[in-house]
């Protein structure tokens, strides 16, 4: 029972846990310790629950350690924080308020606090109150969960303590109950770190091991002894890194503070957090750990009433916690692409939009396709072309592979199709969209894995029309609409560099997206209304500078995919917003047209240099992921950067009569009136002031570029500026850029608004205020750092 606000009136809570300190008959029979009630604290250590209970009993027994089955189960505290985590997981729910937010309310410690609302900020947390109930991906349900806990290490309360939580993102097959965990962010508070990335791999080891026993392990009761049999580690299947594809680590800074001890006590919420997250996909409450595929599938079927295993196939968990997708019709799908409004600009001066009559089609077509992908049919455009066995180490000249080289720079393959760490080339990049993941390809000529089997022709396809290989669709997250443009001679040369590249033999994970958006039918009709096919014809009435800046540009450079806002299908409005700037990862890629950003105009030379050093004083600095494509850009051939330079420029029109230069804008912004000395100029000075200064000063960590001509200042939109104030630049496109440190933990968001304002209107003074900064700032401080 509770309160009508869902406050719990009591809990009652009794362990029983096997301790050094309790007495063997051994040890009393010879008088070793007394007989009689002893008190230990030991095994209360996780027994305590961490939450404000207004009536609370914990009853701890004390038991011979003869019982343990292993002294590296952890056997007290994953078990302890399991029941407090499921069950306050579960009143929140019962409550109809978010699991975090439950959290926090009855949440004492504001350390802890501090803690929860990190983790939760840095997972990308979204506040719900029932199960997510996403529309499944195919059979996979998706839902996310949170656990916290305080683990101490020495006797009750301790001093050698750490805080730990967790939110892990998992999928749920409703067909066969497997339990995936695609992502876990671990959050971990222990004083002082003196090794901070030793304690990152050492909570990842954890992460994988607490993740095995949720998942796998089972005890096993010996039939003679009644003991629990002996399984150390090893002897259960454990996990590796590609079964958690994504762990991330959050250690609190606390260096005033003596190191109070970490290690296992980042695995204690986990087996609670994936239990929950369960719950979150499913709306099933598993009650006890392993979550096993036969667990999952039986209580999935039980919960939905369904008829015992084998007479007919489980649908997925129903009642009054079941999803949304069991309960009613799936929301209309989203937008393919998420972009900012299209603002009036030139269209594409190559391209067009299809005719009515192609618009009727790619309706029919996506109609089949749709029937298609709802009978289960394989979905091709095209029959399989014949894999070939060639060797290419010889078939290629120097001249022309150093070509495809640089071809391959402008089109930026490495940065998309090489994983964190990973081998160059070899696939495997997650790439986020609105509407699930996709992964790169492994452009590798390995056989099995890669492309060693493609011939040109497959290649040729591939890039014209989107179609692999074996005929089936690929998404449009590569760029085949822009790539269709290249030339059969350049093609040629890029396929002759990949061909000669070190194979890698990687598998690429499969793509994660939501139904209907992994049925790759349907992209028969989404090609039907959007791909133009093949070369366009030079512009007869432009220079030939022009026509191969525009080819380069919109073609291999696919710069479009970024900086053309996009309509509800995820198609580029090339012919009403060419390159007017939109959203892309959370980051703003600005307009690159007539409607660009800046007090300044872009002449040859400065785009010359921010395309391959990625960096003009008059502009600013590339940031976020355009960091990467200018770390491509460097390696292309001299003449394709000038003509992609010229064509850009000359897209802003004709050159306006210079109003001032750049010495003289950074003057009249350092002496605009009405800006007294405050707060804010004092943060933004100790802060940012020794790398960031208006003067001819030195230069600490890197460039110090005029903030008075930076066109991030002069947006619109204040994303840029606050993704860079929140996360630094931790991978500068060049040495010489520098880094910035990361402000994320350092200021809070009163903070962080504030100087935001104060900057643009110090450095921007004839722009307008931004408006909403606040909620700005919470927004963007829940995105990922894709810098």
């Amino acid at each position: 029972d509770g309160t009508p606000d869902g406050t719990p009136l009591a809990y009652d809570f009794t362990t029983s846990y096997p301790s050094n300190g309790a007495p063997t008959l051994a040890l009393l029979l010879t008088g070793a310790v007394p007989a009689g009630h002893q008190a230990f604290a030991m095994g209360d250590r996780t027994a305590v629950p961490p939450y404000a209970y207004a009536q609370q009993r914990i009853t701890v027994n004390d038991m011979a350690p003869i019982l343990r089955a292993s002294w590296l189960r952890g056997v007290s505290a994953l078990p302890n924080s399991f029941a407090h985590e499921s069950y306050i997981d579960e009143l929140a729910h019962a409550a109809g308020v978010d699991p975090v937010a439950y959290r926090l309310r009855h949440l004492p410690d504001e350390r802890a606090a501090d803690l929860v609302r990190a983790t939760a900020a840095k997972a990308g947390w979204l506040p719900h109150t029932t199960p997510q109930g996403q529309a499944p991906q195919g059979d996979w349900l998706n839902g996310q969960g949170f656990a916290y806990a305080r683990y101490i290490h020495s006797k009750f309360p301790g001093f050698g303590a750490a805080w730990a939580a967790w939110v892990a993102d998992v999928q749920v097959n409703r067909i066969t109950g497997e339990v995936q965990v695609r992502r876990v962010v671990v959050g971990q508070d222990a004083g002082l770190m003196v090794n901070p990335k030793g304690v990152e791999q050492q909570v990842h080891g954890n992460v994988l091991q607490t993740t095995s026993r949720a998942l796998k392990e089972r005890l096993d009761i010996d039939p003679v002894t009644r003991t629990p049999a002996s399984r150390e580690w090893g002897s259960y299947p454990i996990l590796n890194f590609r079964e958690v594809p994504v762990v991330e680590v959050l250690l609190l800074p606390r260096p005033g503070e003596a190191p109070l001890g970490v290690g296992e006590s980042a695995s204690v919420p986990g087996t609670a957090a994936i239990a929950n997250a369960i719950f979150d996909a499913t709306g099933v409450r598993l009650r006890a750990p392993p979550f096993t595929p036969e667990v999952v599938r039986a209580a999935l079927q039980a919960h939905a009433g369904q008829a015992p295993e084998g007479s007919t196939a489980a649908t997925g968990a129903a009642g009054a916690a079941s999803p949304a997708w069991a309960r009613a019709p799936a929301a209309p799908p989203a937008a393919i692409a998420t972009t900012a409004a299209p603002q009036p600009n030139q269209a594409d001066p190559q391209r067009r939009r299809k005719p009515v009559w192609a618009m009727a089609a790619a309706l029919a077509s996506g109609g089949l396709g749709l029937g298609a992908a709802l009978l289960g049919l394989r979905a091709t455009v095209a029959p399989a072309i014949a894999p070939v066995s060639l060797n290419h180490a010889h078939t290629y000249t120097a001249a022309l592979v150093d070509r495809g080289r640089q071809l391959a720079a402008i089109g930026n393959c490495v940065a998309c199709h090489t994983a964190d760490g990973g081998a160059p080339n070899a696939g495997g990049r997650p790439l986020h969209t609105p509407f699930g993941t996709v992964y790169s390809s492994n452009l590798t000529p390995d056989a099995a894995t890669g492309m060693g089997r493609w011939s040109f022709s497959a290649f040729q396809r591939a890039m014209r029309e989107g179609v692999s290989r074996d005929g089936h669709h690929l998404y449009p997250a590569f760029p085949y609409t822009a790539f269709t443009q290249t030339t059969d001679d350049d093609l040629q040369a890029l396929y002759a560099w990949l061909m000669v590249q070190p194979p890698v033999a990687q598998a690429v994970p499969d793509s994660t997206l939501r139904f209907p958006f992994n049925q790759r039918a349907l992209l028969a009709g989404w090609n039907a209304r959007t791909l133009q096919t093949g070369p366009v014809a030079p512009a007869a009435q432009r220079s030939a500078l022009w026509n191969r800046g525009a080819y380069l540009v919109n073609g291999l450079g696919h710069c479009g995919a970024c900086h053309t806002p996009r309509d509800a299908l995820g198609a580029e409005r090339s012919a009403s917003a060419y390159l007017a700037g939109a959203m892309a990862d959370g980051w703003e890629a600005p307009p690159l047209g007539a409607l660009r950003h800046g007090p300044l105009p872009w002449t040859e030379a400065a785009m010359r240099q921010y395309l391959t050093r990625g960096h003009h004083a008059e502009h600013g600095v590339a940031g976020g992921p355009m960091a990467a494509v200018v770390q491509g850009l460097a390696g292309a051939a001299p003449d394709d950067i000038a003509a992609m330079a010229h064509y850009l420029v000359a897209l802003q029109g004709p050159a306006p009569a210079p109003q001032a230069d750049a010495k003289i804008l950074v003057r009249q912004a350092a002496a605009q009136p009405g800006l007294l000395p405050g707060p804010t100029q004092r943060l933004f000075e100790s802060a940012c002031g020794a790398c960031h200064h208006d003067g001819d000063g030195p230069q600490l960590l890197g460039l110090n570029q005029p903030l008075a001509l930076n066109t991030t200042l002069h947006s619109s939109r204040p994303d840029n500026l606050l993704r860079t104030i929140l996360d630094g630049i931790q991978r500068p496109a060049f040495v010489e850029i520098g880094h910035m440190p990361a402000f994320r933990h350092a200021l809070d968001d009163r903070q962080i608004a504030e100087l935001a304002a104060w900057m643009r209107q110090r450095y921007a003074p004839s722009q307008p205020a931004w408006a909403d900064l606040p909620a700005a700032v919470a927004r963007t401080r829940l995105l990922r750092n894709s810098d």
